[in-house]
Formats: structure tokens, C-alpha cells, sequence
């Protein structure tokens, strides 16, 4: 009840200062480790697809209740980074990671075959000790090479590095397909940079989708028992942005493709003839119409790209001199949609009002009839598209033109909206006169007022706001959004080990040996056991 909030944020608080003193208190991390611990009462309200099987729940719930100051406390910040690292020495992580990027790349195909053929059957059929560990992986210690080879992608930090490698090899191909260095002329060929485009985007549209249905299994079958605080939470887990951007990319890729290939004839134009034959002899860009979908496919696959090179954003969250930087971006991303929905009331409201008071005008400017008898013919199709270069008189309304910008909705809307980055302009109600003109000239100058002066001056002020609140304290707010990044990747098993493309195959053996186990299980009459988490 809104009666009893306050007092419920006092008492949150009051808790969280606890906590942080009482980790301040410690003295060892060993004792911080006590402290952190597994706690029982926590699992009426665990999430399945949290990290709930390492030994420190009460950071996960930190985590997810955004107590920066228990995550961010330096005995936290060594538990998280030994689990991140698999080891309890400090390294410095930074200045080796160009190294293990190269070595990964070139020890790749051995990292993926010991693991698809040996750690997973490994990990499904082998016997554990006393501490619920492999008895194979303590024998292996005694040979680093080979626990290298074996227990390689069980790091979290080797995990993250094999996806960076994986995302650049994706940006190359598209930079591969942009170039066409193997293009053949008058040939619609298909080249190996274009091929591993597909695979590579079928790859990551995969992962992120098995990554949605283990969101969605674990909101909506949480079960009656606190399903209200079990939902809200599971909403709260949401945190990576990223996944969603990656997800709109691999799928933006594989549209245009499909477009690209099936749009090979100007189906739009009027005199063109279709072409059936392979390979396709129309392979110049230049023979198709603007509105074909091979240029749709191209301009799909261009927008992929901007979002796929963008997306590298998430891995500069790991640097501390960029990750604050991109954590502001990201927080007055918040600011801008709050302050664009107001934006978008306002844009409709004055389009609509200036649309009725001018559409009807018969008021023409010198040139205005032309450019939009025009207009008319482009968009009833009259135009030829069977020629490389289509020279048309086709020529649009800027701010700058004395012509009435809203006679038809849809200007209306664009001359609203892009005055917003050049305000101004009272040309824009053309020649018209008589009170139409003064009321629409009123409409347009309270326009002008609302952006310039309010909307303007308000999201700056948003926007100053926030990042001088992420300034203040920069280092705990770049160390918390570091650390859920971390979080992704301890038990990122439950979605996929393996780089992309490498996730198909790795999904066909889990399931393949999970099928295996049952069948050999069911033979012999004994209890299936839950699977061993990487370690």
C-alpha cells in the first residue's frame, strides 16, 4: 500500500547499511565467505535460471535487489572474480587478454572437440567423489596441458573471451560481404564469407532464442507459492539489454538475405521481364527498383550491421575507463525515452491540429502544384526501373521551401518531427491566407515553444542528472554493472558453453547424451542424478 511505503524503503535501507557493515567487520575474506554463504531461507523465492548452485546466494540476492554496496564491497568483488577466473589468485586480467584471444582463436578447434567429446560425456556418465566433484578432472590436474584442453570453456572468463572472438569474426564477415572481394560480374554467386554470414547469424538468433524460452518457462511456471514476488523478480533478471540488440541482428541478417535471394528480379517494375534461370544474370543493384526486395535485403542486412558493430559496446563494459562512460549512455537512454514519449503526445497533437487547419488551403506557392503532382505520380508506380540510372523530377519538401508541409498527415508528421533538430522555419505554412494561416502560425510557434524551451531544456537537465549521479561514484556503479555482467557467464551452461556457431552442435550432443543417460538409466533401474554444473 502507498501508505506503508516509505516506511517499507526505511526499513530497506536500515538492512542494507547493515549488511554493508557487517561485511566492513570482517576481517579475513575467509570470514566474508562465512558470511556470504549458502542460506536456506533464501530458496522460497530463488530464480531457476539464477546463479542458485554456487555456494554464495546472498550475493546473487544482492544482485538482483541492487545492494551496490554489499557488491561492490572489496571482500565481494574477490569472491565474484575468483569464481569469474576459476582460481583464487589474482590476476591481472587485462593484460592477457589479447594473448588468450589469439591462442583461443588458434587452439579453438581442439577447445571444442575435447569439450563436444569429451567433458560432456564426461559430465553426463562420470563418477563423482565425496565433494560432488569429477574424480576424472582431479586425475587430469596432474597433466595441465591436457585440464586445459578438457576443462577450457568451465571458466567463465574464457566463456566471455570465446563470445568476443565469436562476435568479431561476425563483424569481419559482414565487412567481408560489404567489400565482395570474390564477387563475380553478371554472376549471382554465393561466396564462403557469405555462407558463414548465415551460419553465424542462424547461430546467434538460436542462443538468444533458447535464452527467451528459459526466461519465459521460469515467469510464467513459477509455480502458485509467491508467483506475484517470483514474477516481479524474474522481470528485475532481466538486465541484458545486449542479448535483445543481438537477437534483432542475427534475425535483420537472415531477412535480408532471404530478401536479397528471392528479390532477384524487379518485380515492381512495369516492363521488366522475371528471370528464372541460375545463376541469375541481373546480378548489377543498379537494374532493380529503389522498393525491390533485393535493395530491401541489402538495406536490412545494412541495418543488422549497425546494430551487430554497436553490440561490441558490451564488452567495453569490462574496461574501467569506458565501462562508466557507456554505463551513462545507457542510464540517460532511460532519460530519452521518458522524455520521448511526452515528445510523442506532443508530436501527434500539433501534427493532427495543423493538418485540419491547412489541408484544404488552395493557396499554391510558385512550384508547389509541380513537386506534388509528382510526388502523386511515384507513388501511383509510373516510373521505369529497366534502366541502370532513373532520372525522375521527383524532388521533396524541406523546412527550407515556402509550401504548405501539411496538407497530406504523413508530411505533417515528418515536418514536425525533424524541426525538432532545426527549429524554427514559419515558411512551412506556405501561402496561405485568411485565418487558416494565423491559427496555424499560432499552432507552429507553440510547437517551436514546447520543444526549444521545455522538452529541450528538460532532457538535458535529465540528462545532467544522471550522469553526475553515476560520476559521484563512478567505481561502485562501473563495478556493479561489471559484475552482472560476470553473473551471465557463471552458469551460462543452462544456455549454451560453446561460441556461436558452435552452440547448434553443442545442443544435439547435450541432447543426444541426455537421451543416452536416460535410456542406459531406465536398463538398469537406477536414479537419474542432476547433472554436474561446470565448474
Amino acid at each position: 500500500l502507498a501508505e506503508y511505503n516509505n516506511q517499507l524503503q526505511k526499513i530497506i535501507s536500515e538492512g542494507r547499511k547493515f549488511l554493508g557493515d557487517l561485511i566492513s567487520q570482517c576481517k579475513t575474506l575467509e570470514e566474508a565467505k562465512l558470511l556470504l554463504s549458502h542460506d536456506y531461507l533464501l530458496n522460497h523465492y530463488a530464480l531457476g535460471y539464477e546463479t542458485t548452485e554456487w555456494a554464495y546466494p546472498r550475493l546473487d540476492e544482492a544482485c538482483l535487489s541492487k545492494h551496490k554496496e554489499l557488491v561492490t564491497h572489496d571482500f565481494s568483488q574477490r569472491i565474484f572474480r575468483e569464481n569469474w577466473l576459476k582460481s583464487t589468485k589474482l590476476k591481472n586480467v587485462k593484460s592477457g587478454v589479447i594473448q588468450k584471444i589469439i591462442i583461443g582463436c588458434i587452439l579453438c578447434p581442439l577447445y571444442i572437440l575435447f569439450y563436444l567429446f569429451g567433458y560432456l560425456p564426461m559430465k553426463s556418465f562420470g563418477s563423482l567423489d565425496c565433494n560432488g566433484n569429477l574424480q576424472f578432472e582431479a586425475k587430469l590436474k596432474r597433466f595441465p596441458v591436457l585440464s586445459d584442453l578438457f576443462f577450457h570453456f568451465s571458466v567463465p572468463v574464457n566463456r566471455c573471451i570465446s563470445d568476443f572472438s565469436s562476435h568479431l569474426l561476425f563483424i569481419l564477415f559482414l565487412l567481408l560481404t560489404m567489400i565482395n572481394p570474390n564477387d563475380e560480374e553478371k554472376v549471382l554467386d554465393v561466396n564462403w564469407y557469405d555462407a558463414l554470414l548465415v551460419i553465424w547469424a542462424m547461430g546467434f538468433s538460436v542462443k538468444c532464442s533458447k535464452q527467451a524460452f528459459h526466461f519465459l518457462k521460469n515467469f510464467f511456471f513459477s509455480g502458485s507459492m509467491y508467483q506475484s514476488a517470483h514474477q516481479k523478480r524474474s522481470l528485475q533478471g532481466v538486465r541484458d539489454v545486449y542479448n535483445v540488440l543481438q537477437f534483432l541482428c542475427s534475425i535483420l541478417i537472415l531477412l535480408g538475405k532471404m530478401f536479397k535471394f528471392v528479390g532477384f528480379d524487379c518485380s515492381f517494375s512495369l516492363d521488366s521481364e522475371r528471370i528464372y534461370s541460375w545463376p541469375f544474370e541481373k546480378d548489377n543493384p543498379q537494374d532493380y527498383c529503389d522498393n525491390s526486395f533485393l535493395k530491401t535485403g541489402y538495406t536490412l542486412i545494412g541495418l543488422g550491421a549497425t546494430v551487430c558493430i554497436l553490440n561490441l559496446l558490451h564488452f567495453f563494459e569490462f574496461n574501467s575507463y569506458f565501462g562508466p562512460i557507456i554505463l551513462s549512455m545507457r542510464q540517460t537512454a532511460h532519460d530519452i525515452m521518458k522524455v520521448l514519449t511526452t515528445f510523442l503526445v506532443f508530436l501527434i497533437a500539433f501534427s493532427v491540429g495543423l493538418h485540419f487547419s491547412l489541408k484544404f488551403s488552395n493557396m499554391y506557392c510558385e512550384g508547389e502544384y509541380e513537386k506534388i503532382i509528382e510526388r502523386q505520380k511515384y507513388s501511383d508506380g509510373e516510373f521505369n526501373c529497366t534502366q541502370s540510372i532513373v532520372q525522375t523530377k521527383l524532388t521533396g519538401f524541406v523546412l527550407e521551401d515556402n509550401v504548405n508541409h501539411f496538407r497530406d498527415f504523413k508530411e505533417a508528421i515528418k515536418t514536425c518531427f525533424w524541426s525538432l533538430f532545426d527549429p524554427g522555419h514559419p515558411e512551412v505554412i506556405g501561402c496561405t491566407e485568411g485565418p487558416p494561416r494565423h491559427l496555424g502560425m499560432f499552432l507552429w510557434a507553440s510547437y517551436q515553444v514546447v520543444n526549444v524551451v521545455i522538452m529541450m531544456n528538460l532532457l538535458i537537465a535529465l540528462m545532467n542528472a544522471t550522469i553526475a549521479g553515476i560520476q559521484e561514484d563512478k567505481i561502485t556503479e562501473w563495478r556493479f554493472a561489471r559484475t552482472q555482467i560476470w553473473r551471465t557467464y557463471f552458469e551460462h551452461y543452462k544456455i549454451s558453453v560453446l561460441p556461436v556457431p558452435f552452440n547448434v552442435p553443442e545442443m544435439i550432443m547435450n541432447l543426444i547424451l541426455g537421451i543416452s543417460k536416460r535410456l542406459i538409466m531406465c536398463k538398469s533401474g537406477n536414479v537419474d542424478n542432476s547433472e554436474v554444473p561446470l565448474k
